[in-house]
C-alpha cells in the first residue's frame, strides 16, 4: 500500500466539516454546549483549552465514538448521519489519539494494517504487509523495523506507529491529539513535515496540543474551548501565546516552570555503574531537596534506567545505596520498601486502573495501612481520597468517579496522589506533564516543590527540554543507553544539551 492523498475535498468555499450548535451532556453535566466550528480543506486548525474544556469530547463526536445530544454535523455541506467510528473512518475521518489504541502483542506491520489486512484465500500475507509497512515507515523517516513487536518499542516509537497509520488512510480529515507527547524534537520535526504534507495535499488537520510553540509553528487558525464552550476562532497571526493562555484559563497564568529555591540536604540515593536492558554504566546521586533531571531522545535509555532503579526490570550490574547502605532492588516491592515512588511514563497503562474509581486508585499503594484483618476501611479510604483530591485540585464529581473518565491532567494528579498517600522520600517523575494543561502543570510543579521542602529527592525525566532545563538542579544527558554529559542548573544552553543528546 502506498501513501495516498484524499480523492477530493469539499466544494469551493464549503467547509469540509461543519459543526453547528453541538451539545453533549452526560446526565445533567454538559461536556459541550452550543459549539459551532468550521474545518477547511488544506488548513491546519488548532484547538486549545485546559483539561476538561471539552476537546476530547469534541474529537469523539467527530470520529463517531459519541453521539451528539443536540446540533448538526455537516460533511461537504451535507447533513451527516453515522452509526459509529467505522462509518467515520470509511468517510475519511481519522484520529491519532494521545493514548494510543494499538495492540502491543502484534507486530508493527500488523498494527499498521489492522482492519485492512492483506490476505489471500483467508490467510494473511504477512511478508507482503511487512514489506509495505517498512516502505511506509522509511518514506516517513521513522527508524522502526516493521517486524518488531509493538510491545518491544518505546512509548515514543509506538506513537510514531500510530502516526504512520494516519498516513496510509485516504483520510480527508486527520485529527492529532497531543501527538508529540512522547516524541523527541527530531521526531516531532518528522511529524510536522508529514502534517504540512497533508495540508498541501488538501486534507483538513485538527491539531490539539498544550505546547504553545507547536500551535504557533503549525496552525493557520486556532479555536479556544473553555468549560465546554467555544470562546473564539481566529487566524494564528491575530493572537499570541499569552493571550491564548489567558483566554483558556480565564486568568493570567503563564506556561512557566516555577522553581523554588530549596536548600540541598543529605545524599538520599547513590547509583554506581548500573547496567541493564537498554542502558549501561549509569552513575548519579540524589540529595534531599534536589531535582535531578534526565534528558535524551526517545530510546536513549532514560526510562529503562529508572524502571530498573524501581525494580520493574532487573539490573545486570551496579550498586544502589540508600543512606550509604547497599540495597537490592529485585522487584517493585523492594523499591517501595526502600522509600521510592515511580510516577510512570504511561499513566494509563502503568499508573492507573482505569475501570476503578478515583478513591480506589489513590489507595492502591497503601492498602495495608487502610485494612484491618484483610478488610479495607472504606470510610477512611474515601476520607483520605477526598483530602488528596482537594489538595491536588482533582476535577472529579467525587472519589467514586471512574478514573478512566477523567481528563489526562486529572488522571496524572491521581497517580501522584497515590504515591503521596503511600509516602516516600525519592520520587521519580517520568514525563510528569505529558498532555497536561498549564494550570495542571502549575499544580504539579507546586506539589514537587512541597516534596523538596520536606526533604525528598526528585528525579524528573522529560522529552520537553525547556521543562527539565528550568527545573533540574543537575541535568544528566543520555544517548544510546549511556550517560554522555552532566551539567549544573543552566550551566550551558539548550544547544549544547541537544548536541550531546543527538551526538553532534
Amino acid at each position: 500500500m502506498r501513501i495516498t492523498a484524499p480523492a477530493s475535498g469539499g466544494a469551493s468555499g464549503t467547509p469540509l466539516v461543519r459543526l453547528a450548535n453541538i451539545d453533549k451532556h452526560f446526565g445533567g453535566t454538559y461536556a459541550l454546549r452550543n459549539v459551532s466550528l468550521a474545518l477547511k480543506a488544506g488548513e491546519i486548525h488548532a484547538v486549545v483549552g485546559e483539561n476538561g474544556a471539552g476537546k476530547s469530547t469534541l474529537i469523539k463526536i467527530m470520529v463517531g465514538a459519541y453521539a451528539r445530544s443536540a446540533g448538526e454535523l455537516f460533511w461537504k455541506g451535507l447533513p451527516l448521519r453515522v452509526s459509529g467510528p467505522r462509518d467515520m473512518l470509511a468517510l475519511g475521518i481519522y484520529a491519532v489519539n494521545q493514548e494510543m489504541l494499538l495492540c502491543p502483542h502484534l507486530t508493527v506491520a500488523e498494527n499498521l494494517f489492522l482492519g485492512c489486512e492483506a490476505g489471500r484465500y483467508g490467510l494473511l500475507r504477512a511478508r507482503d504487509m511487512e514489506r509495505q509497512a517498512q516502505a511506509i515507515l522509511d518514506d516517513l523517516g521513522f527508524s522502526i523495523d516493521s517486524r518488531n513487536l509493538l510491545f518491544d518499542l518505546s512509548i515514543g516509537q509506538r506513537q510514531l506507529v500510530a502516526i504512520a497509520r494516519a498516513a496510509i488512510y485516504q483520510s480527508e480529515l486527520v485529527i492529532f491529539d497531543e501527538p508529540t507527547a512522547y516524541l523527541s524534537r527530531s521526531e516531532a520535526d518528522l511529524l510536522f513535515t508529514l502534517i504540512r504534507r497533508f495540508r498541501k495535499e488538501g486534507r483538513a488537520i485538527v491539531y490539539i496540543s498544550h505546547r504553545m510553540e507547536e500551535i504557533f509553528e503549525l496552525a493557520d487558525r486556532v479555536s479556544v474551548l473553555r468549560d465546554g464552550q467555544l470562546l473564539s476562532t481566529r487566524p494564528i497571526q491575530e493572537t499570541t501565546p499569552n493571550a491564548l493562555i489567558a483566554e483558556m484559563a480565564a486568568r493570567p497564568i503563564g506556561d512557566i516552570h516555577h522553581k523554588e529555591s530549596v536548600a540541598i540536604g543529605e545524599t538520599l540515593l547513590e547509583i554506581e555503574g548500573l547496567s541493564g536492558p537498554g542502558f549501561d554504566n549509569i552513575s548519579m546521586t540524589v540529595k534531599g531537596g534536589e531535582i535531578v533531571g534526565l534528558f535524551g531522545l526517545v530510546g536513549s535509555g532514560r526510562s529503562e534506567f529508572v524502571r530498573s532503579v524501581f525494580g520493574r526490570t532487573s539490573a545486570s550490574a551496579g550498586t544502589i545505596r540508600r543512606g550509604g547502605k547497599s540495597v537490592r532492588i529485585r522487584r517493585e516491592s523492594d523499591a517501595i520498601e526502600a522509600g521510592m515512588a515511580l510516577i510512570p511514563e504511561s499513566r494509563r497503562y502503568e499508573g492507573l486502573c482505569l475501570q476503578l474509581d478515583v478513591g480506589s486508585n489513590i489507595s492502591l499503594a497503601n492498602l495495608p495501612a487502610l485494612s484491618r484483618f484483610g478488610v479495607i476501611d472504606t470510610v477512611e479510604e474515601q476520607r483520605r481520597a477526598r483530602q488528596w483530591m482537594s489538595r491536588l485540585k482533582v476535577a472529579a464529581n467525587s472519589e467514586a468517579m471512574t478514573v478512566g473518565r477523567l481528563s489526562g491532567g486529572n488522571q496524572q494528579k491521581v497517580v501522584i496522589a497515590k504515591w503521596l498517600e503511600h509516602g516516600a522520600d525519592i520520587f521519580i517523575f517520568d514525563e510528569p506533564t505529558v498532555g497536561v494543561d498549564v494550570a495542571a502543570k502549575a499544580e504539579i510543579y507546586k506539589t514537587i516543590a512541597q516534596l523538596l521542602q520536606k526533604g525528598a529527592g526528585v528525579i524528573i525525566i522529560s522529552s520537553y527540554l525547556p521543562e527539565v532545563y528550568d527545573l533540574a538542579d543537575s541535568l544528566h544527558v543520555f544517548r544510546e543507553g549511556r550517560q554522555v554529559a552532566q551539567f549544573a542548573h543552566k550551566q550551558v544552553g539548550h544547544d549544547v544539551i541537544l548536541a550531546k543528546a543527538i551526538g553532534a
